[in-house]
């Protein structure tokens, strides 16, 4: 008799209740489409949670639906894909447990977990606000184009521009001088296209403060969060929320650290009489332009042509300063500038050059004098303008001191051939490194011989 293949009762059981507890997870996961409304009345949706290099990740959609949309694009034009935010370790400990109850409820806490500034919206835009200690009560983001400029350079004349609407100002503007507008533009060509930010009490033009936001600014007023960027402006990471309040707090303390750093640099700038300055007599130079440096915001390039040959040079801070205020012409920085005047020299012949060998001989016979001195105690004033002279062209200690260190070695070599002393030497180095800082000895306090 053929023997009948029988199944245990039980695998079969177990089968059927699988199944039903995969359905009940499909029907979970269809269900567990949150949506979540924000403060202003946006939406928040697609909200993904993923797992992605050992940790736990959150990604959601945000923006105003329209209902009125005929397409499915239509109806999500207005809504934006926001960059993945990590959830902490315990953070994704609590998501998961709540979505073992219930997967709406877990993604609820997921996007107010790592979008608290996009849920909360409407604080996130809030204009009444206490900023570094005083209250405002409107904070306006707004693209810098030439009227901006304009309408700023007004205020700063006294016009109250702020209580002005649109049609007047623009009557205003309209009503500047071709000249006058230039005037109000010069130096500020480069700020077209960025953004400013502006905040303070309405009816009262001193509280008035405004700003050029930097790319940081940027990224956290996009982000809605602290934001960290890398060495190509790209986010790097997102940290904690911030309002547009705290975005405008951190800007004004930037800006007006800045401030204080380019009035210090402008005093330093305008110490300095850049009308002793001279190219050689053979040089004919021409087509003289400056340009931004990519990569230090404080410096520019000076271009040009010596007798048809382009150069190239990049000028100091205090060069750049001087220029971007107006308180040099290109002429006069071209020629204090050291790598400007070299090729220039080059490029005339050794005639000219001469002249300059000259003042160097001078500087490195008032040091090798001083150290040889046995009745010297510092630098004569004689000594010390021929070496200020010479350096007239470095504005900084740095600039300062390799341009001593350079005639220190020359003057090193002869004062050890003639075999001055060494503590005389070490004594009028030392003086020679305080001169490259500003620092001008007294007589008391020479070395005694």
């Amino acid at each position: 008799m053929a023997k009948v293949k029988t199944e245990n009762a039980q695998p079969k059981a177990a089968a059927a209740e699988g199944s039903q507890v995969e359905n009940q997870n499909e029907n979970n996961e269809k269900t567990a489409k949150a949506k979540v409304t924000t403060t202003e009345g946006n939406t928040i949706d697609r909200i993904r949670v993923f797992q992605k290099d050992d940790a736990t990740m959150v990604q959601v959609d945000y923006g105003k639906l329209n209902p009125d949309g005929k397409t499915p694009e239509e109806k999500r034009a207005g809504m934006r894909t926001q960059m993945s935010r990590q959830l902490t370790p315990e953070q994704a400990k609590t998501y998961q447990d709540l979505y073992a109850k219930d997967p709406v409820q877990a993604k609820e806490f997921a996007v107010k977990t790592a979008y608290p500034m996009h849920v909360d919206d409407a604080a996130f835009h809030q204009k009444n606000a206490n900023i570094n200690g005083r209250d405002v009560n409107y904070i306006t983001i707004e693209k810098i184009t030439e009227d901006t400029l304009l309408l700023n350079a007004l205020r700063k004349d006294g016009v109250d521009v702020d209580h002005m609407n649109r049609e007047q100002r623009a009557n205003l503007i309209a009503s500047m001088t071709p000249d006058a507008k230039d005037m109000a533009l010069k130096g500020s060509e480069g700020l077209v296209g960025k953004w400013q930010l502006a905040f303070g009490e309405k009816g009262n033009k001193e509280s008035r403060f405004y700003g050029i936001m930097n790319a940081e600014d940027l990224a956290s007023l996009r982000h809605r969060a602290e934001v960290k960027l890398d060495e190509k402006d790209q986010v790097k990471s997102v940290g904690k929320p911030m309002t547009m309040a705290d975005i405008a707090g951190r800007m004004e303390q930037r800006v007006q650290a800045q401030r204080q750093t380019n009035g210090e640099k402008l005093d330093a700038a305008q110490k300095v009489d850049w009308s002793k300055f001279k190219l050689p007599s053979a040089a004919n130079v021409t087509s003289l332009r400056y340009s931004a440096a990519k990569d230090n915001p404080d410096r520019v390039w000076l271009s040009g042509k010596v007798n048809g040959i382009e150069c190239v040079s990049l000028l100091s801070v205090n060069e750049t300063t001087a220029v971007k205020n107006r308180l040099a012409t290109l002429e006069q920085v071209a020629a204090a500038n050291r790598d400007f005047h070299k090729k220039a020299l080059d490029i005339v012949g050794p005639g000219q050059k001469q002249e300059v060998n000259a003042k160097e001989d001078a500087a490195v016979k008032a040091i090798v004098d001083r150290a040889s001195d046995s009745t010297a105690r510092n630098f004569s004033p004689e000594q010390m303008k021929t070496l200020n002279d010479f350096a007239a062209g470095a504005e900084t200690a740095d600039e300062r001191a390799k341009v001593f260190d350079g005639l220190w070695e020359k003057a090193a070599s002869q004062l050890k051939s003639a075999g001055v002393n060494d503590a005389w030497q070490k004594d009028a180095h030392n003086e020679l490194k305080d001169l490259a800082e500003g620092i001008v000895r007294s007589e008391a306090q020479g070395l005694k011989r």
